[in-house]
């Protein structure tokens, strides 16, 4: 190899020699691991022999360019592990283990560099969700995934108006809601919302959450959207809950303030949509029990309430006529994605593309077909909003299936969902078909599920098929006629990736996939917020889903991931290391709330697994409270840039989180414009 001589070459290196012992002298089978450079790792075995009668030297080398400071280094060998931090390289390190401490299985990853902290036993919490494992297949045995367990959602605000920021996790139907209420030491108490009595029908099981003023007199009231699969449609189960806030903290059952209304929901999200100054609310339909996939109405409820009457009116057929029979909502924004002034409505939802519901001066119009991304139908989870660009306009990212699963998707070769009464019997039976090669190697529409999954459904289909090998050369057309097929719901997922939403004015927009981390599972729980300080967006979410059908397994690669953003509509990926953030299970809700101690706190629920609570390293300067009348805020950032952003009652799946706004080093000013066009303005040396 030629060098030029101008090219300065970085040899930088760091040895180290393991001592185990009078037993074990070179410290034969040591795991040593270092950190440096930003998240970066590498790993030695200290298990020297290679291939056939050879060995290696017992030293381990690691060659690390211009590195000069390793961040961390970990040794473990038996049960003893040795820790060092600010490591220098070029040198031959000896690690002796006579005085090394007991190893302990943890996941604990030391760099010091990390943006977030695991402090949910500092905070005092230690909550478990717990719901009984309802067996949906059981009742629908083609099901893509089960549909009774996508709790708990959580809520934050000042319930009991001491100043901090409390917050509530949904329940179920065996298992009361929990509030967590902050105290001035940072750590939460666990207080139960009371069961209500409903004589011998089961409780609800909550899903979108809701804390806000509905009536106007300074308490945050509490509304619980109920949801599952779990029961017969159209029955008392699927009934909402509200409960009025003593301005304590202690909540009252109110039997009249809602509509009747037995569709089994999804979420729920609240904007003044009619500028007379409280706000209405948007409820998404998820699902039609026992008769998956026909579409579910969703609603829109004008606040009508009084002082000292609360209530709320169905006024969808008159706002909002299109929202009927829209699909199988998942979750939705309030925000103006045309930048005309008036707040808009999008909708995430399974077997659709993203919809755009235009506001017409307090009607709300379906406009998806002018986007230009209508064509892109997936299997939409959740969705947050936040001016990536820096552009003046919102942006958006919203969570979808993925590319980690049996179904891939494209325009070309899509995943169809055919749904009917195929064997007369009664009940709707879903078939969803995928593109596979067939005997002769040519791409084919196949059913996702076997000949038994199908069969146990329509058993009819055990006497067409009396082998697997005839069932497993049958496309979609071999089993039902085209006339069958052409009379059937017809649902397609075309694009199945979680993505950035580009807004490019206009109420046009374009989809950009973010990076292959994001697309390990399912994603869920989402916030947009500048983490690192550094004046641009950034994004953490979570996701997994445990409920799959068997066949293709569970969802569950996903671990929490932040991903920061570059200011110009980009992502970079964090490691677990970079991070510390590591929600492993079948992650939900994402929320931000203020921490005693002016730290940005995050709370993230799993189902049937434990509440964790993040704190972010470094502190912001000050949180500027917003108002419930507040709407538009314009950041001006030291650099020149000026970031929009939008005040959200309810934001991501399942998901609200507190009303504030974290000033960074990188603001210079903060500009804030109510419902009635007044504005106050904010500046920060």
């Amino acid at each position: 190899m030629v060098v030029n001589s101008k090219d300065k070459i970085n040899k930088n290196y760091l040895t180290i020699a393991c001592e185990g012992g009078n037993n074990n002298v070179f410290g034969l089978g040591a795991g040593i691991s270092i950190y440096y450079d930003h998240g970066k790792m590498q790993t030695y075995d200290n298990t020297p022999y290679r291939g056939y009668l050879s060995t290696v030297d017992t030293k381990a080398f690691f060659g690390l360019g211009n590195i000069k400071i390793i961040d961390s280094l970990i040794i473990k060998l038996n049960n003893k592990k040795k820790v060092l931090f600010n490591v220098k390289t070029n040198q031959l390190l000896k690690v002796n283990f006579n005085n090394a401490g007991p190893s302990t299985i943890d996941t604990t990853i030391f760099y010091h560099n990390a943006l977030f902290n695991n402090i949910t036993d500092n905070a005092g919490i230690f909550y478990k969700h717990n719901e009984v494992d309802y067996v949906d297949f059981d009742n629908e045995r083609l099901l893509p995934h089960k549909l009774s367990d996508y709790g708990p959602g959580i809520a934050v605000a000042d319930i009991n108006n001491d100043g901090l920021d409390d917050f509530f996790v949904g329940g179920t139907g065996d298992y009361s809601g929990k509030f967590f209420m902050q105290q001035p030491n940072g750590k939460f108490i666990m207080k139960s919302l009371d069961f209500v009595a409903s004589g011998n029908i089961r409780r609800p099981e909550n899903m979108g959450l809701l804390l806000f003023d509905a009536d106007n007199d300074g308490e945050d009231d509490l509304y619980c959207v109920s949801g599952s699969n779990e029961w017969p449609a159209a029955t008392k189960n699927y009934e909402d809950q509200f409960f009025v806030n003593d301005g304590k903290g202690n909540f009252t059952i109110d039997t009249s303030a809602l509509p009747k209304n037995y569709t089994s929901k999804s979420c729920i999200k609240a904007v003044d949509i009619d500028n007379d100054g409280d706000l209405d609310l948007f409820i998404g339909g998820r699902v039609l029990p026992g008769k998956y996939p026909l579409a579910v109405n969703s609603f829109i409820y004008r606040n009508d309430s009084k002082p000292g009457k609360i209530k709320f009116t169905n006024v969808t057929n008159e706002i909002a006529p299109q929202l009927n029979n829209i699909g199988l909502i998942c979750d939705a924004i309030w925000t103006d994605f045309d930048n005309d002034g008036w707040t808009d409505l999008i909708l995430a939802g399974e077997w659709m593309p993203l919809k755009f519901f235009k506001n017409y001066h307090g009607k709300l119009k379906d406009v998806t077909n002018q986007t230009g991304i209508d064509d892109e139908t997936g299997w939409w989870n959740s969705i947050i909003a936040g001016d990536f660009d820096n552009d003046g306009d919102i942006d958006y990212i919203a969570g979808n299936l993925g590319e980690n699963s049996f179904f891939k998707a494209s325009k070309q070769y899509p995943v169809n969902m055919y749904a009917n009464d195929f064997d007369g019997n009664g009940t709707i039976d879903p078939v969803i078909t995928v593109y596979l090669k067939d005997q002769q190697g040519n791409k084919k529409e196949f059913p996702a599920f076997n000949r038994d999954d199908l069969s146990d459904q329509m058993p009819g289909l055990k006497k067409i098929f009396l082998t697997y090998k005839e069932f497993g050369a049958a496309d979609i057309q071999h089993i039902f006629p085209d006339s069958v097929l052409k009379k059937s719901l017809h649902l397609q997922a075309n694009y199945l990736k979680t993505s950035y939403i580009e807004n490019l004015g206009n109420g046009k927009f374009k989809l950009y996939a973010l990076p292959a981390l994001a697309q390990m599972a399912p994603v869920y729980g989402m916030v947009a917020e500048d983490i690192n300080n550094d004046g641009d967006l950034d994004v953490l979410l979570c996701g997994n889903d445990f409920g799959n059908e068997v066949m293709d397994g569970r969802y569950d690669a996903m671990n929490g991931l932040v991903l920061l953003g570059n200011g110009k509509g980009s992502f970079a990926p964090q490691s677990l290391l970079q991070s510390e953030i590591y929600i492993p299970g079948n992650a939900k809700a994402l929320a931000t709330l203020r921490g005693s101690n002016k730290h940005y706190l995050v709370a993230a629920t799993q189902n049937r697994g434990p509440l964790q609570l993040y704190q972010l390293k470094k502190a912001f300067k000050e949180f500027v409270p917003l108002k419930k009348s507040d709407k538009t805020i314009y950041i001006h950032l030291k650099n020149g840039a000026t970031r929009k952003e939008e005040v959200y009652n309810g934001n991501s799946f399942l998901s609200q989180s507190s009303l504030f706004i974290p000033v960074s080093d990188m603001i210079s000013s903060i500009e804030i414009i109510n419902t009635n066009n007044e504005k106050r303005a904010l500046n920060f040396k």
